[in-house]
């Protein structure tokens, strides 16, 4: 049995609560593999009695930033600079992405083109294209976006593999850190409910057309290959 280890940021809208459950909990549905054992820790609770020997890491988004000044954002900071000085592979999924940029030397600041809220197109790059995060993929995928703030100034040692209009969409580090700014774990059911709920917040969006995203929940299991754990 291996372990992997999903960190929790945040308790997640309640009306999506209510109806689809927690995303951290949507991420071992997906996988659908009974020989991990997945182990959800809400460090939003600042719950980091944390297993540094597990197999494989997950940084959930959240509704916080990363530049937050909140007592449990600065101890995330330092255990995932603990976990890559370990050598761990860890993936970072949105505010989860922001977190490894920003423990690598890259910038994390609100983005001034806006929030990327829905569907949208990604580029991989050609490192992109080699990399098997992106196992299955073509140059260009729709993948489902829900945030405000942007990846800037990655350090040169720090593999850019996609990228949308608006912002950095994936990178690696050392091919055992990766981060993703999109949501492979949303379905369209739930992409199209934040973004109702958002818009109603006044929430200004590009389009109000959602397209299906066929591919991006791929990127779990990829990532799980990768660390040799699927």
């Amino acid at each position: 049995m291996k372990n992997v280890v999903i960190l929790s940021n945040g308790p997640g809208l309640p009306e999506i609560i209510k109806k689809y459950g927690h995303s951290s909990d949507w991420i071992p549905n997906i996988v659908s593999n009974d020989n991990i054992n997945f182990i959800i820790k809400k460090v939003y609770e600042n719950d980091f009695e944390i297993d540094l020997n597990a197999d494989a890491y997950i940084l959930t988004g959240s509704k916080y930033s990363v530049y937050d000044d909140v007592d449990w954002i600065y101890k995330l900071k330092d255990f995932t600079k603990l976990l890559v000085d370990n050598n761990r592979y860890i993936l970072g999924i949105c505010f989860g992405h922001q977190i490894l940029a920003n423990c690598l030397g890259a910038d994390v600041k609100k983005n001034n083109l806006g929030w990327e809220l829905g569907s949208y197109k990604i580029e991989l790059t050609e490192k992109g294209l080699c990399n098997a995060l992106f196992n299955g993929f073509s140059s260009s995928e729709i993948v489902y976006e829900s945030h405000q703030d942007t990846v800037l100034n990655l350090p040169a040692d720090i593999d850019v593999l996609a990228s949308s209009d608006k912002s950095n969409q994936s990178f690696s580090y050392k091919n055992k850190v990766f981060g993703v700014q999109f949501h492979p774990e949303f379905s369209k059911e739930v992409t199209r409910m934040l973004m109702d709920l958002r818009i109603k917040k006044g929430v200004s969006i590009d389009s109000d057309i959602l397209l299906e995203s066929d591919k991006s929940f791929s990127i779990l299991n990829n990532f799980l290959n990768i660390a040799g754990v699927n």
